[in-house]
């Protein structure tokens, strides 16, 4: 899946291990579906880092410790929610830290100057990283004069060398791009591209570069895709919100009117009559005398579900 970069070498390596079987027909479906997770293929798709069933796996790990025979529906959603705040409450203590604290910078370069202020720690560490590795770039100018091949030797005292990768830039409007397309998988330039703005002698990240989504105001304002496209928030965002407002009330009710015939009886009759009115509004503005009825149904409703809930 992430052992080749070129599309040609993937082919060949399936190709020598489709030989290997007789009967391949798994394969060949999953074959079929390489677009999807074969990461030569996917060299522009933003993934942010994120492999495979990574974040899913995160989240069963957090709650296979409430996975229990015995364990009813609402104790589970009780249990679900109480991981979910968990999580919440961590997210908030890294924002509160990544707007406290500032990184320790071991050279004063004013790009890593730039990026303390701007990217939140976590992120930081990954530019910081790549810019380390592109100190040790080796660049060759091609017949073209902004288009580079550039190399990074190994920083551990070995000779090796990682494989070419092909740079061009623009130093008109500050673009650069690289063919390992890092930037448009991950959103952070890589070492290749940064070593791309030091031919260009621009010591500092351009403001196309900086996404919003990995700086310690991520959450204020307005926030853009890679293309520069405002992202609006869910317009079904109120409605969810409403919906499980409404779960968490009758699911509570529904628990303790279980228990009792006569208390189950009474919710149940008035939840027939509130799914009547509700209908009734969906479909149409109702007349006056069916309002006057409504609300004469609508508080009895609400009078009975205050008794049960006292």
């Amino acid at each position: 899946m992430y052992q080749y970069e070129q599309k040609t070498d993937l082919e060949e390596a399936f190709d020598a291990m489709r030989l290997k079987v007789s009967k391949s027909t798994w394969l060949d479906s999953i074959y079929m579906l390489k677009h999807k997770w074969a990461e030569c293929y996917m060299l522009n798709v933003f993934s942010i880092g994120m492999r495979s069933t990574q974040l899913s796996e995160s989240m069963n790990n957090a709650l296979k410790g409430h996975l229990k025979s015995d364990l009813d529906i609402i104790r589970f959603l009780k249990r679900v929610e109480h991981v979910v705040q968990d999580k919440r409450e961590k997210e908030l203590q890294s924002e509160f830290e990544s707007r406290k604290k500032q990184p320790r910078i071991g050279m004063m370069a004013p790009m890593l100057l730039q990026a303390s202020v701007i990217y939140t720690p976590a992120v930081f560490e990954v530019l910081w990283g790549e810019y380390e590795k592109h100190l040790a770039a080796y660049t060759v100018s091609l017949n073209r004069t902004n288009e580079f091949v550039i190399a990074i030797g190994a920083l551990g005292g070995k000779s090796t060398i990682e494989e070419e990768r092909k740079v061009i830039v623009n130093p008109a409007n500050q673009m650069v791009s690289c063919s390992c397309r890092l930037f448009e998988r991950i959103g952070i330039l890589c070492r290749h591209a940064l070593n791309g703005l030091d031919l260009m002698n621009i010591k500092l990240l351009p403001e196309r570069y900086i996404l919003k989504r990995w700086t310690r105001d991520a959450k204020s304002g307005i926030v853009q895709d890679m293309h520069g496209k405002d992202i609006v928030e869910n317009p079904k965002l109120d409605a969810a919100l409403r919906y499980k407002n409404l779960c968490k009330i009758f699911i509570s009710l529904a628990s303790r009117a279980a228990d009792f015939e006569d208390c189950y009886l009474l919710v149940e009759d008035a939840l027939h009559s509130m799914s009547k009115q509700v209908n009734e509004k969906i479909k149409g503005t109702p007349t006056i005398d069916a309002k006057k009825s409504m609300f004469k149904k609508h508080s009895a409703c609400l009078n009975n579900m205050r008794m049960l809930l006292v």
